[in-house]
């Protein structure tokens, strides 16, 4: 058993509850796909649970490997992506969804230094799916921002 994946079953059940919370306020009619969902993570993540306290019962061990998950963190890049979330977040409402999501794919595979020919190319391909997905298939509205409106 590693103190890391204890580390994440908490968070996964953490984050599940949470929109637990938020999908019992849905509508009735609105709240059977995602209590599907969350049902199917709540096992998986209990089924992995299951596996870490079997592990732990046959060897009689927790691995502490933070150490090794973090040898190569970066704490400028994790640091900057994270305040350009934030900022994103911020400004989605301003600037609509496209265009503050084509800036912060941009800058954020640009501050991780991807090169630019393939941060290009996997933006407009994550931009694409987007808008047929949700546009086109969904009928879903997205943000157009305060100045296109």
């Amino acid at each position: 058993m590693k103190e890391s994946d204890l580390c994440v079953i908490a968070v996964v059940y953490g984050v599940a509850t949470w929109f637990l919370v938020m999908t019992l306020q849905l509508p009735p009619a609105a709240q059977s796909y995602p209590l599907i969902l969350l049902t199917a993570l709540y096992l998986c993540n209990t089924l992995f649970l299951g596996k870490q306290l079997y592990s732990f019962y046959r060897h009689r061990v927790v691995l502490n490997d933070f150490r090794k998950l973090f040898a190569g963190f970066l704490p400028g890049q994790f640091f900057g992506v994270l305040a350009g979330c934030i900022i994103y977040m911020a400004v989605v409402n301003y600037l609509g969804y496209y265009i503050s999501s084509v800036l912060y794919l941009l800058l954020a595979q640009f501050f991780l230094k991807v090169k630019p020919i393939p941060a290009i190319i996997s933006c407009a391909c994550i931009m694409i799916v987007t808008y047929l997905v949700f546009s086109m298939f969904l009928h879903v509205p997205l943000p157009l921002g305060v100045w296109f409106e």
